[in-house]
This record gives structure tokens, sequence and C-alpha cells, in this order.
């Protein structure tokens, strides 16, 4: 007869399942208490239910212990999150505060004083409205860093200014031809 399992002893989001012949397998289960659709709660013998890929007999497979299959999904779970984890560290790490505040001060020069917002996640998003002659324009950029965010925003801004300059020149010099005949 097998020892009843402590279920209070699994980590968060753990599913744990022993065979019949003591091997192991740990695996991520639903964290609310409602029923996912893709996961059926089965009642009574297992003994009708087909294999999905057929019979696990390699030995290999599982682990012969609980603390082992409970270990085994700790450093899963921890080489899963790992990345997710850094690119949120990096989304709030400025490494080039000097050269973020120029490229702010001239984001802010070129729209007309604008002050761009940045938003924080796993990446940087930023956005700044830029007013000229009245129109209003929102510009956005995302990076994996603010110092990155802020660089593409800056690239976009300037791009956006030199296209108004040349679109106000050509006006300018359409009125300067239709003016002088």
């Amino acid at each position: 007869m097998t020892n009843p399992m402590k279920m209070d002893a699994l980590p968060e989001g753990m599913a744990l399942v022993e065979t019949d012949d003591g091997r192991w397998f740990a695996a991520c289960g639903p964290l609310s208490e409602e029923t996912p659709h893709r996961v059926f709660l089965l009642k009574g013998s297992s003994a009708g239910i087909p294999p999905a890929l057929g019979l696990v007999d390699e030995p290999g497979q599982g682990y012969s212990s609980r603390e082992e299959a409970i270990a085994a999904y700790r450093a899963w779970l921890e080489a899963a999150g790992m990345p997710g984890h850094w690119r949120e560290l990096a989304a709030r790490t400025e490494v080039y505060p000097e050269r973020n505040t120029w490229y702010l001060d001239e984001i802010a020069r070129l729209t007309g004083d604008a002050t761009p917002l940045l938003v924080c996640g796993i990446e940087v998003h930023a956005v700044v409205i830029a007013v000229l002659d009245g129109i209003e324009q929102p510009i956005d950029a995302a990076g994996n860093t603010p110092d990155e965010a802020i660089e593409i925003l800056y690239q976009r801004v300037y791009a956006w200014h030199c296209q108004q300059e040349t679109i106000q020149s050509r006006a300018s010099d359409d009125t300067t031809i239709t003016t002088s005949s």
C-alpha cells in the first residue's frame, strides 16, 4: 500500500503523478479554482483509456522518487522563468542616463516641449505626442531596455521632424512660385 501524498508540500501550480510501476512525473497544474477546458478530471479506473503515444516502458522516463520529480520540476520552473525575469530586470535598468537625458531633451525640442511616456514591462514602450501647427502626431517605440526605447524614439522623432521641415519647405517654395507668377 502506498503512503498518501502530502499535497501541501508541492510547489504552487505543480501536478505530480505516480504510475503503477512507481515512477514519478511532474507537470504544471492549473493555478485557478476553475478547471481549464483542456483538462479533464476522470473518476474511476483508467483501464479503459488508451495511452496517447504508446506505453511508457523506457527506463529513463520519469523519476524514481517523489522528491526527484519535485526537484526536477523546480529546476524546470527556474529555467523556464529566468529569461522572463531577466527581461523584466533589463526593462527597468538604465545604463546610459546621460545619453538618455540628451535624447529626451532633443525629443522635447523637436516636438514642441512634449514629454515622452515610458512604460516598463517585459519590454519598454515609449510614446510622445508631437504637435506641429496644432496637429497632434503620436510617435512610439519599443525596446528591451529604457536606453534602447529612448534611442529608437529619438530616431523616429528626428525622422518625423525632418519630414515636417521638408513639407513646410515645399509649401513655402510653392507659395513663393505662386506669388511671383
